[in-house]
Parts: C-alpha cells; sequence; structure tokens
C-alpha cells in the first residue's frame, strides 16, 4: 500500500516545494525534483537537498504560511500552531487544523529557519498519525542541513533550460480559464518527436485552418531568459514548419495570449 505524505515548503514570498536532493542549480517551476537533487533559490538565498524517499516539484499559486496564528486554510477549516518551541536556530511547532471537515488522522508539524539576510523558511508537513515522527524527523534533518545565504535580484530565468524543462512534457491548453474540454494537447518527447491534437483555438490558430486535429513530427526550442521558441516540423510535408513563442511570466506559460499548463506526458517512453 503506498502512502502519500505532504510535505510543504514555504518561503516569506511564495516559494514552495512539497519535499526534497546533488545537482545545484536554480529551482525551476514545474520540474520534477528527484532524491538528492538541490534545491536552490536565489532570490531567498535558500539551499537544502531532496530526502531519500521524496520527491518535489515546484507549485504555482503558493501563499505564505503564518507560524504565530492559525491561518485559515479555506472556509472553515484552520491551522495552528500548538506550544511554538526553539530548537538551536529552529522555531518549531505541532500543528492542529480545526473544523468540521478535519481530517482526524493526521497530524501537521511546521520548521522555520531564519537568515542573516532576513529571508525565512518554513516546512510544513503533514502526515498519517502512525508515520508523524518518521516525517518529522525527515523535517528536522532538512531543515538543520539546509542554508540561508544572501538573496539575489537575479531573473529566476536568465539561465532557463526550455530544452530541457519541456523534454518529455504535456503541454496543454483548456477552453476557458476555469478548465473544461482541452483546446489543445502536444506532447513533446525528450528524443525530439512530438504528438499533438489541436482544435482550432489551440497551440497553431495563427495558421490556416489545416493546422488543427492529429499531428506529429519533430520539435526543438530555443530559448532567451523568459521567451523561448519551439519549431515543429510536421510529418504531413504538406504542412511547412510552424515556429511558436512562448513567454514565462509569474510561472505562467503563455503562447498567443493563452495560457498553457505543462505536466509529464504519459505518450513519451
Amino acid at each position: 500500500m503506498k502512502i502519500t505524505t505532504t510535505l510543504l515548503l514555504l518561503l516569506c514570498v511564495g516559494l514552495s516545494v512539497p519535499s526534497v536532493g546533488q545537482k545545484k542549480g536554480r529551482l525551476q517551476p514545474g520540474k520534477m525534483y528527484e532524491a538528492g537533487e538541490t534545491l536552490y533559490s536565489p532570490k531567498f538565498g535558500f539551499t537544502a537537498k531532496v530526502p531519500t524517499g521524496w520527491e518535489g516539484i515546484l507549485p504555482r499559486d503558493t501563499e505564505v504560511f503564518l507560524l504565530t496564528k492559525g491561518v485559515e486554510l479555506s472556509q472553515g477549516i484552520r491551522m495552528k500552531a500548538i506550544n511554538p518551541t526553539i530548537q538551536d536556530d529552529l522555531l518549531t511547532s505541532e500543528i492542529i487544523a480545526e473544523g468540521d471537515y478535519v481530517n482526524k488522522g493526521n497530524k501537521g508539524f511546521a520548521a522555520t529557519k531564519c537568515g542573516p539576510a532576513g529571508t525565512c523558511v518554513t516546512t510544513l508537513m503533514v502526515a498519517p498519525i502512525q508515520f508523524y515522527e518518521s516525517v518529522k524527523n525527515t523535517v528536522m534533518d532538512f531543515m538543520k542541513t539546509s542554508t540561508l545565504g544572501a538573496p539575489s535580484t537575479a531573473s529566476p530565468y536568465e539561465d532557463f533550460d526550455w530544452q530541457d524543462f519541456l523534454s518529455n512534457k504535456l503541454v496543454v491548453t483548456f477552453a476557458s480559464a476555469e478548465g473544461g474540454s482541452k483546446e489543445s494537447m502536444i506532447h513533446l518527447c525528450k528524443d525530439g518527436s512530438f504528438t499533438a491534437t489541436i482544435k482550432k483555438k489551440g497551440f497553431f490558430k495563427q495558421q490556416n485552418p489545416a493546422y488543427k486535429g492529429t499531428m506529429e513530427g519533430q520539435w526543438t526550442a530555443k530559448g532567451d531568459g523568459e521567451k523561448a521558441t519551439i519549431q515543429f516540423i510536421f510529418t504531413n510535408k504538406s504542412l511547412s514548419p510552424v515556429e511558436v513563442t512562448l513567454t514565462i511570466q509569474d510561472e505562467k506559460i503563455i503562447s498567443n495570449g493563452e495560457r498553457y499548463f505543462v505536466g509529464k506526458s504519459d505518450k513519451c517512453k
């Protein structure tokens, strides 16, 4: 039986990672980090490693977790710290949730560390009661071995590797911002191949009506910071190659004025 445990890392203005890991590279939104990989955020001067048995990703639309008072997670559910204590350079506390729909089979724990430059990191853990102590120990080890150095104002996308980021990914847009039916889906495989299902208002909406339906071919991406150009060469030789511009703004992928979502492809080998 697989047990799912959440470990959420919160930096003061919205950096989050559910878990933690050898290579030091700038933390990239949407990239999956495996055990042993290094998490590095220049903006906060924060460096840590993903613990053994964990993986992590930088999710979107995060918010600050305030340890010193309760936090309204949703209507009727409130989270608060119980008797916070200071251990070495860590502020730690058991966390409880109150409300009508709280899962009483889980327990929470939080640890906060602040650096000399005034930036702080909070790790929030939620786990089934029977695994509480084990996961709590992981949190403590993670926080104790993490470091907070001098923050940097460099753009997080200054050396962004678009080809690597998009490889083996599904790029999808929806009919409306609230979700609903998919307008287009493109599977970008690491071997340079792609398969796509495109509707009229999808990825190639600037092209003529022939650029829709099921398509396949080869792709490459060239990036310059926050902007990238993807070239598509189609197996159907009646279709001329197309270049599509992507931009990443506040961790959102935009093309032709539409937002696209990037996730792991289940079509690429």
